[in-house]
């Protein structure tokens, strides 16, 4: 197993007035190569949960074990524990601080003491890994870019770090829907073709849905639902009382059951809708 949670609690300004109990006895796995999605409303645990993935954060109770060595028992091994769990913020273009893209993307594997030819083919390669062209934009400041073309420079220079996990928490915020699919394209992409184990927070059920291999879904700080997808919306009146619902075909496919139309529930997305529904009327219709 890539990754094991064992019992993690985590605990915000404990002994004070303002103690928030944020994580409680999380329990939960990463297979190599998978795609998990964590979901859940503002104030779920989403995100401190993530970030003791990488030892950001470090559990007031429990453990995080990252292929056998536990995450934050030796400072010194933390630096070793960011070049394998590379984390992505929310809006990451704001981190964006170079003169120049490649600079920026650069940062990370320079900071490693790597040789110049090294950081070159890492940048060279992260950029066309986030569909960038080297040539074009390297020398370009990373703030005349498009909001999508900057937010994936800042994947571009997680992934310069050649990591095994990248955590991506709601890549897509705040993009318009051009950006949005570009995003979602580009995450996809790194997942099949390179084999990254990636993991997406997100409270996009269409999202999870179309890309996750298997989703967790938190409410107050644990982990109320797991499973595949399909196995997770199974559960409509749940998601539904943590204020997540379905997403918008699979709730189409419930409404054509409750008329009487046998359709398959495990529907999430527009093209695999339209192939149901023209099954359901004989291939009839253009």
């Amino acid at each position: 197993m890539l990754l094991t949670v064992e019992n993690l609690t985590h605990v915000y300004m404990p002994g004070t007035p303002f103690e928030v109990t944020a994580l409680k006895n999380i329990n939960m796995q990463i297979e190599q190569g998978e795609f998990l999605a964590i979901i859940g409303q503002t104030g779920s645990g989403k995100s401190t949960l993530v970030q003791h993935f990488n030892g950001l954060l470090k559990a007031t109770c429990g453990h995080v074990i990252l292929s056998g060595s536990e995450i934050g028992r030796d400072k010194a091994a933390l630096v070793s524990v960011r070049r394998r769990v590379g984390l992505l913020f929310q809006f990451p273009e704001q981190q964006l601080f170079e003169e120049t893209v490649f600079a920026d993307v650069a940062f990370g594997p320079r900071n490693l003491g790597l040789p110049q030819a090294e950081v070159k083919r890492r940048v060279n390669k992260a950029l066309a890994l986030v569909g960038l062209d080297a040539v074009e934009i390297s020398e370009r400041s990373p703030f005349s870019l498009s909001g999508g073309q900057m937010r994936r420079v800042a994947m571009a220079g997680v992934l310069a770090m050649e990591p095994e996990i990248i955590i991506l928490d709601e890549p897509t915020a705040g993009l318009d829907p051009r950006g949005r699919k570009e995003i979602l394209g580009q995450i996809a992409g790194l997942h099949r073709e390179q084999g990254l184990t990636v993991v997406l927070v997100s409270h996009s059920m269409e999202d999870v849905a179309r890309l996750a291999d298997r989703l967790l879904v938190m409410a107050g700080g644990e982990i109320c639902l797991r499973g595949t997808p399909a196995e997770v919306f199974k559960n409509q009146a749940e998601l539904e009382t943590l204020g997540l619902g379905l997403p918008q075909m699979t709730q189409l496919m419930h409404r054509l059951n409750v008329a009487g139309k046998r359709v398959p529930l495990d529907v999430f997305t527009v093209e695999r809708a339209k192939e149901v529904i023209l099954d359901m009327l004989g291939g009839s219709v253009k």
